[in-house]
């Protein structure tokens, strides 16, 4: 007897096929706002050295378990123990493994609304479910509610992204501290944008053993091609991470341009590359306003703005008219005529003021150079 022929999507589990999948317009354009990424390269010299250590490596090798020499690193910088923290092929994997360690079938997780879209993914391919509190008309974190649900039943796991993705609200460090203090869950807190905000939470790891704090280096310090990220954790919480992250993930290439990234000179440029896009939010957010835009107060290097209504569409045309590419989240919840824009070098301002019939930009308040 035959079996009846089958469609192969259909072997994949149900809450998979519901998903959507993570798409981007990936198409070459002059000014590229749309990913949150650092408009400057590492240098020449920093990627010769990078090729030159990597080429040393034997490739014929599988890399370490864990990546150590690289956890050592980030131990030494962040005053952490290195059992204490998991380096992998971005943050976003390892948010995913934290969210499979903690979170299984049937869990519910407390999140908050607007954020970044792959969470309800995270949650999902692991039979969780993420609750998104809000959206708030004023896009504000409904950081209130949120503490009420933990009052209610603080045995949920809570998955915040602070800088949030794409307000750019921070949340205090003392809010966080006490959120974590009421929860009997991990609390896991994505810093991706961390360097580019006044709070730290990294002295909060000692006092609150239920915190995960997921950061990456493809921001702050310009390798988004490398995929490489981080979480700093108590250690009984990392073992058992271990066990869900697959070994090897981080291979030599990440490992090894990570580690030269964290050396003293190149680690002063990433600072200066913060310090210098960290005071030009300010002329991106003074021109967008003259443009018509409602701009949020941001702590990440991009800015979110509404438009008043039947604006996104001219807007998004006028810039896409000139290769100048922004990121439309006005299918996000709360976000009806949003769009994202990255904080780009000063040529991008300047193109941007153009398209949308402002004055070129003063010189300096395009911002300095990263040299």
């Amino acid at each position: 007897m035959t079996a009846p022929r089958l469609d192969a999507g259909s072997l994949a589990r149900a809450e998979i096929r519901a998903l959507g999948a993570y798409v981007l317009d990936l198409s070459p354009c002059r000014h590229k706002l749309d990913q949150n990424e650092v408009p400057w390269e590492p240098t020449v010299g920093f990627k010769a050295e990078a090729a030159a250590r990597l080429l040393s490596r034997p490739w014929r090798r599988y890399p370490d378990f864990h990546g150590e020499a690289l956890r050592a690193r980030l131990a030494e910088i962040h005053g952490w123990r290195a059992d204490g923290i998991l380096v992998g092929n971005g943050s976003n994997e390892l948010l995913a493994a934290a969210l499979a360690t903690v979170a299984g079938p049937g869990r519910e997780v407390l999140g908050l609304l607007p954020s970044f879209g792959l969470y309800p993914v995270f949650a999902r391919t692991n039979g969780a479910r993420l609750r998104g509190l809000g959206p708030r008309p004023d896009l504000a974190l409904p950081l209130d509610e949120l503490e009420r649900e933990v009052e209610r039943d603080p045995t949920r796991p809570v998955l915040i992204a602070a800088p949030n993705n794409p307000t750019g609200e921070a949340v205090p460090v003392d809010r966080i501290e006490r959120l974590a203090s009421r929860l009997a869950a991990p609390l896991l807190l994505d810093n991706a944008y961390g360097e580019f905000s006044r709070f730290d939470y990294r002295p909060l790891l000692a006092r609150c053993p239920n915190l995960v704090l997921f950061r990456t280096f493809s921001k702050a310090w310009s390798l988004a091609g490398l995929r490489v990220g981080y979480l700093l954790a108590d250690p009984a919480l990392v073992a058992e991470v271990v066990k869900v992250k697959l070994p090897y993930n981080l291979g030599h290439a990440g490992a090894v341009i990570a580690e030269l990234a964290l050396e003293p000179a190149h680690a002063r440029r990433a600072a200066r590359a913060v310090r210098v896009l960290v005071a030009r939010r300010e002329s991106w957010r003074r021109l967008l306003e003259r443009c018509g835009a409602e701009v949020v107060p941001s702590e990440g290097n991009f800015l979110l703005t509404r438009w008043p209504m039947g604006e996104l569409e001219r807007v998004r045309e006028r810039l896409a008219r000139v290769s100048i590419r922004v990121r439309d989240v006005s299918a996000g919840a709360g976000l009806a005529g949003c769009l994202r824009f990255s904080v780009g070098d000063g040529a991008a301002l300047v193109a941007v003021a153009r398209a949308l019939g402002q004055p070129s930009p003063r010189r300096g308040s395009a911002g300095g150079q990263v040299p």
